[in-house]
């Protein structure tokens, strides 16, 4: 949605485009981000409530291209006099290349643009109080429904990030709300304790402060389920995923993995794998910031580039990286919109919503196909190998199909582990349904950035342990 100029920005946007052009008479390329972050994180537990209000905190990152490299310059004195004093350390202390070339860096196509997110009751509207009296009741409600939970509590977590990008070309800005919101509850018969969450996360307002009452009621009629939980025997299973279990997939396969800033670094196989099989034929892969409504969306990148859906596997070929302005300059590849950034640290081709495209399968039928298997639902955790491509996930529960139908024979901590292509190349079946779910990712241990991911029921071969 396009709306008036943003009257938040600390320095006029006319202001902001005289700096740049200011640099440039002494750089081939420059650039301004100016980002800002309100956050309110509440959580209402059996023991205490506890309310954190941080913000406003803002920066600016002034970059400019020497010819050879980036260099950056980050402030956070946004005033005029501040931004800059900052163009001029920037400037004044690099040296650019003698004939650089400025066709290096492409400004893109002359854009002005004000974007906010899509919202119908705004979170500035509701009161600190109300946010916490509705944790409250959602934590009453849960903690009500069943003695053997020993603890409960509901977190909200509401973000308010607005982002001012200006080179020579574009003049954008965005606010953008992030919401999350949900229960969790330790469970315990005395001798074995379990937990289980909810949560709904995405870019929105206040109107995402909700679980669907039947997750609430299904979350419930597990609990005995969990108790009795087993280990699962290690082996090879026939598998369904649950579109959260796809959606880790797809992240352990395909985050770090495809961000080609790795390409550039000999840190990922799938350098490799470009315009080659990884998958069956049903395998259709996507990285998507301008999916409704998800934590991994947005207007336009970190680096100014407008959002768009980038198809990274075609029926099972792998057609495509993730790029940010370095790596799609130095390895000559499109730019796609997937420059990142982590507040004012370093840009990086990151991951947005990534997902596996729907099917033509039923999951009914799916189900139906397996004598014996497993169904896997909600995640827990998952690592990456970029290097040597092996992917590795944890499901918090699994249930037993015997028979082509699902049972009460509930798994705990279910490990997966495997070789993507071998993964892949194994999904035999791909359902008509879609759901998306969302958290964060970090590039190593740090540099953090909203994430979504998700996808259809799948059916597959997989090694669990």
């Amino acid at each position: 949605m396009t709306t008036g100029i943003n009257s938040h920005v600390p320095a006029e946007r006319a202001f902001l485009s005289d700096l740049v052009a200011d640099m440039e008479r002494k750089v081939p390329y420059a650039s301004i981000l100016i980002n800002e972050n309100r956050s309110l994180a509440i959580t209402s537990s059996t023991r205490m409530d506890r309310v954190n209000e941080t913000g406003p905190q803002a920066g600016a990152v002034l970059t400019a291209w020497t010819g050879e490299h980036f260099e950056e310059e980050v402030t956070s004195d946004l005033s005029r006099d501040g931004l800059a004093q900052a163009a001029r350390n920037l400037t004044n202390r690099i040296s650019v290349k003698p004939g650089a070339d400025s066709s290096l860096i492409d400004p893109g196509p002359t854009i002005t643009a004000d974007y906010r997110t899509a919202h119908r009751i705004d979170p500035a509207q509701v009161t600190i109080a109300d946010k916490l009296a509705h944790c409250r009741e959602m934590r009453r409600q849960i903690q009500e429904a069943d003695q053997r939970i020993v603890d409960a509590s509901c977190r909200y977590n509401e973000n308010r990030i607005t982002t001012t990008f200006v080179n020579r070309n574009r003049d954008l800005f965005q606010e953008i709300i992030y919401l999350t919101f949900g229960p969790m509850i330790v469970i315990s018969d005395g001798s074995t304790t379990r937990y289980d969450v909810l949560y709904n996360a995405g870019t929105g307002g206040y109107e995402l402060a909700q679980v669907d009452q039947q997750e609430i009621e299904a979350m419930i009629a597990r609990i005995p389920c969990l108790l009795q939980a087993k280990r699962i025997e290690p082996g090879f299973y026939d598998v369904i995923t649950s579109p959260a279990a796809s959606g880790l997939i797809a992240h352990e396969s395909f985050g770090h993995g495809v961000e080609t800033d790795m390409f550039l670094k000999g840190r990922a196989r799938a350098r490799d794998y470009i315009n080659r099989p990884v998958g069956s034929n049903l395998v259709d892969l996507y990285d998507d910031p301008t999916w409704p409504a998800d934590p991994g969306s947005f207007f336009f990148d970190d680096e100014g580039q407008p959002a768009s859906r980038t198809k990274v596997i075609d029926k099972g070929i792998l057609v495509s990286g993730l790029t940010d302005l370095n790596a799609a300059m130095r390895l000559k590849l499109p730019r796609t919109a997937n420059g990142r950034r982590d507040g004012t640290g370093k840009a990086y081709a990151r991951m947005t919503n990534t997902y596996f495209g729907a099917g033509p399968d039923k999951l009914e039928d799916m189900i139906a196909s397996i004598e014996h298997g497993v169904y896997l639902g909600e995640i827990e955790s998952g690592m990456e190998d970029p290097k040597g491509w092996g992917v590795q996930c944890v499901l918090r529960w699994g249930r037993a199909i015997e028979g082509g139908k699902l049972t009460d024979q509930y798994f705990t901590q279910i490990g997966l582990t495997g070789f993507v292509p071998d993964l892949l190349s194994s999904i035999s079946m791909v359902a008509d349904d879609i759901r998306l779910s969302g958290g964060s990712c970090g590039k190593g241990y740090k540099e953090f950035v909203r994430v979504g991911d998700g996808g259809p029921h799948m059916k597959m071969k997989a090694r669990l342990g």
